[in-house]
């Protein structure tokens, strides 16, 4: 026993001796092969997913040259362009095979474990680089949406990308880097509008630091933001001369409206809903669709013409007449008025709303209401790593403050979705990792003992619903 524990001590002090590029490279294999592993015995198909059904429909079209379109005739903007866009350039590479973007995602995710590794090394040398590199590599959520068409794998990548980035350049006074970075955070606009609120938080962190001139800030946070809007405005463009809007996505309405802030009944026998809707459901019938692996998505398509009316024809009566016969844009908008209108009839329960929404995104569980072993490992100590990130590397807390702080204002606008949370895990992984070092080195400090209970109190108090509530949040 004593020999195996001498063994293993000097296997570990052997490790962290291990100079930093050795260390990426390990949590890049730990983190590449359960993906690879899992994308190959158990791939996720289109018919499993609504969204990742529209978005393989838009990028067969697209590769197929009819553009960002359900049909050829049909354009659309009710899905955010990059996915679809990356999709579209496999498909017409390679034809329409899964496998190979699949793979491709599982390679980002391990890109994504190694990049915090180097943010923990800049911040907490090596330990943290191993602690925060590997909880990245084997948290089983992320390791699962490598195997998913989904948004969330090169979301997570763009924003370890800027992260990176950020950490080189945002003490230097060159220009040429915050635009590169800027164009960044475009494209990852254009993943997840999100991330544009994160670049204007970074140019406001840039405009208040005092190792520049103020003109020299206020130069270098208008190149970020110009470089942000640059990958941007042609979408917009194309809007605006396909749709006759220049409207970012048509999807923004049904969710601003459907989730929390509506108090609509579901339809019943006395709705009268309009004939395309009801022929639509006879002819597609999306909950069988969604049971049958190896489902065509080009099945869909004609719910998918429907939106964003589809999801709303499902409610009572006032809120059929006021959507039936409006076009995507349209519709679009009237589902925001009608958001808008709930909000000022009901300002007390919107508010409680989005405050519990912004609460839910620290829960322990996944989206089917599954509990995170590594979630649940680091959530208490999440305050605690900040705490600690901001003495070690106040550069890199604050890049991570502010990218936190676009994901919990999406949450107050919008609604609690553990799929919001997913991309910016790697993140709270570093934060967490490094409270957890702290707190089992011990000898903490006052303040860090009370940042360290505190939110431990908060943290079980939020996460009391798995004892007494709604196991998915």
């Amino acid at each position: 026993m004593d020999m195996s524990k001498g063994i293993v001590q000097r296997m570990l002090k052997r490790m962290l001796s291990w100079d930093i590029r050795r260390i990426l490279i390990t949590v890049f294999l730990l983190a590449l092969t359960p993906r690879v592993v899992i994308t190959m015995l158990d791939p996720h198909p289109p018919s499993a997913h609504w969204d990742v059904a529209h978005d393989v429909l838009i990028a067969r079209n697209l590769s197929q040259g009819h553009g960002f379109a359900n049909e050829p005739g049909h354009p659309t903007a009710y899905r955010y362009p990059l996915l679809p866009g990356v999709l579209s350039l496999f498909f017409r590479t390679l034809g329409e095979r899964y496998i190979p973007f699949l793979l491709f995602q599982s390679l980002l995710g391990a890109l994504v474990a190694s990049m915090i590794a180097w943010l923990g090394y800049k911040a907490g040398g090596n330990i943290l680089a191993y602690v925060a590199g590997i909880l990245v590599a084997i948290n089983p959520e992320l390791v699962s949406y490598s195997r998913m068409m989904l948004s969330e794998t090169i979301f997570s990548f763009l924003l370890c990308t800027v992260a990176v980035v950020s950490m080189q350049i945002l003490s230097k006074e060159k220009v040429v880097p915050f635009f590169v970075l800027g164009v960044i955070l475009g494209i990852a606009t254009l993943c997840r509008p999100v991330a544009i609120i994160w670049g204007v938080l970074l140019a406001a962190i840039l405009l208040f630091q005092n190792k520049h001139r103020l003109k020299k800030r206020m130069v270098l946070a208008v190149t970020l933001i110009a470089g942000c809007l640059l990958p941007v405005i042609p979408w917009l463009a194309r809007n605006q001369i396909v749709m006759s809007s220049p409207v970012f996505a048509t999807s923004g309405g049904i969710t601003f409206w459907l989730f929390g802030h509506n108090n609509a009944l579901h339809s019943d026998e006395t709705t009268r809903v309009p004939e395309e809707y009801a022929r639509v459901n006879r002819e597609v019938d999306p909950k069988s669709y969604f049971t049958v692996t190896g489902g065509d998505p080009a099945r869909m398509t004609p719910i998918y013409n429907m939106e964003p009316r589809y999801q709303a024809y499902s409610f009572e009566q006032s809120v059929v007449d006021r959507l039936s016969g409006l076009d995507e844009i349209a519709a679009d908008r009237e589902l925001k008025t009608m958001a808008f209108e709930y909000i000022r009839s009901h300002p007390l329960q919107t508010l409680r709303h989005s405050v519990s929404s912004v609460f839910c995104s620290f829960v322990y569980t996944e989206m089917g209401g599954r509990m995170n072993v590594i979630i649940t490992l680091i959530m208490p100590f999440l305050l605690l790593g900040i705490y600690n990130l901001w003495r070690s590397s106040k550069q890199l807390a604050l890049v991570i403050l502010s990218s936190l702080t676009s994901m919990l204002i999406v949450y107050f606008i919008f609604f609690a979705n553990h799929r919001f949370r997913v991309p910016y895990q790697p993140f709270l992984m570093l934060a967490g990792a490094s409270g957890l070092i702290a707190a089992v080195k011990g000898n903490l400090s006052k303040t860090q003992k009370i940042l360290f209970f505190g939110w431990m109190t908060v943290s079980v108090l939020i996460n009391s619903f798995i004892l007494f509530g709604d196991p998915t949040g």
